[in-house]
């Protein structure tokens, strides 16, 4: 062999050596950070934010379909935001402690429905729910849409190895990039979300907003629905409406859409009827637990759409997740 020949062969073999340590140390750091939770019990930025994470609140999509995708669970709960602050896997019994994810996405719409439905099926779970709120249906977008890709095989690996080698992977492993979130609270393993009660402030924002963005039913995006419910159909699947406050009740009479939201309901009742998947309507189990956005949280709503586990528990006994409490 030709001395050189053999020089650059030992170049090209140092190359590869100095690239795979540069790779390593990468991933290295990534999975021992953790950002965003998926590779350890207990990343170390948790001791320091005890919990909180501005990344997992601001990033909630990438987060949960991560989660969702290396998490081991026999009970996915899916939804929206009105399922990770409501639904508490701790308050679930009949399944093994630490096999329930919480899948709940924030703002979440119909036409994404199907992409966690995928990711879910892939895991193969023995159950699941679905959550479903007239948001979904209605809000005609959201500024970063799931990937479609993630339905598939190849988009799911890309995901997963994105996790460590992305360009987000590295420049989110650090404390600063998960420290220091507005909303008070904190995350479980299990994917929910510990809030404290919001003071009025804050529930007459959301009362605001919602007034701002509260929009009429879109039935195109049933479709979402029928696709995802097609994707889940080896999952024991229990489908329901979730419940609705007074106060965002008030909302949608003052907007002229309360015709809106019964014909939602209908609609999302004929097509699950249809897919021999039955609705259960839990909109009215909040009616006990007025909401006035004027005084701030109550033991049952952190805001208009947003109700605590005090509610969420009785949803998981309707569900048959939860053993009823002695009355």
């Amino acid at each position: 062999m030709p001395a050189s020949e053999a020089l650059a062969r030992r170049y090209l073999a140092l190359t590869a050596l100095i690239l795979a340590l540069l790779v390593t140390g990468v991933a290295g750091r990534v999975i021992w950070f953790d950002a965003y939770w998926i590779f350890r019990d207990d990343p170390p930025w948790r001791a320091v934010t005890d919990g909180n994470s501005r990344l997992l609140d601001r990033q909630t999509r990438r987060a949960k379909v991560l989660q969702a995708l290396t998490r081991p669970y026999d009970l996915a709960l899916i939804g929206s935001s009105t399922v990770y602050h409501g639904l508490d896997p701790a308050d679930v019994t009949g399944v093994p402690p630490g096999r329930v994810f919480n899948a709940g996405i924030s703002a979440v719409i119909a036409t994404e429905l199907p992409v966690i439905a995928a990711v879910v099926a892939s895991r193969a779970p023995a159950r699941a729910t679905l959550g479903l709120d007239y948001y979904m249906f209605s809000r005609p977008s959201v500024p970063v849409h799931l990937d479609e890709a993630l339905a598939t095989l190849s988009g799911r690996l890309a995901a997963l190895m994105g996790s460590v080698l992305g360009r987000y992977a590295l420049a989110d492993s650090r404390l600063a990039a998960v420290a220091g979130g507005d909303d008070p609270g904190s995350w479980t393993r299990a994917g929910f979300r510990i809030t404290p009660p919001l003071a009025a402030v804050l529930t007459l924002e959301n009362d605001a907003t919602r007034r701002r963005t509260t929009a009429a039913f879109r039935p195109e995006t049933l479709a979402g629905l029928d696709l995802a419910l097609d994707r889940l159909s080896g999952v024991d699947l229990a489908v329901y409406l979730s419940p609705v406050s007074d106060a965002q009740r008030r909302v949608l009479a003052d907007l002229g859409l309360t015709d809106d939201f019964s014909q939602w309901r209908e609609a999302v009742m004929r097509l699950c009827a249809a897919r021999g998947r039955p609705v259960l309507d839990l909109t009215n189990l909040g009616d006990p637990y007025p909401f006035d956005p004027a005084a701030g949280s109550t033991p049952a709503w952190l805001d208009n759409l947003h109700y605590t586990p005090l509610i969420g528990r009785q949803v998981l006994e309707r569900l048959g997740l939860r053993r009823p409490a002695a009355r």
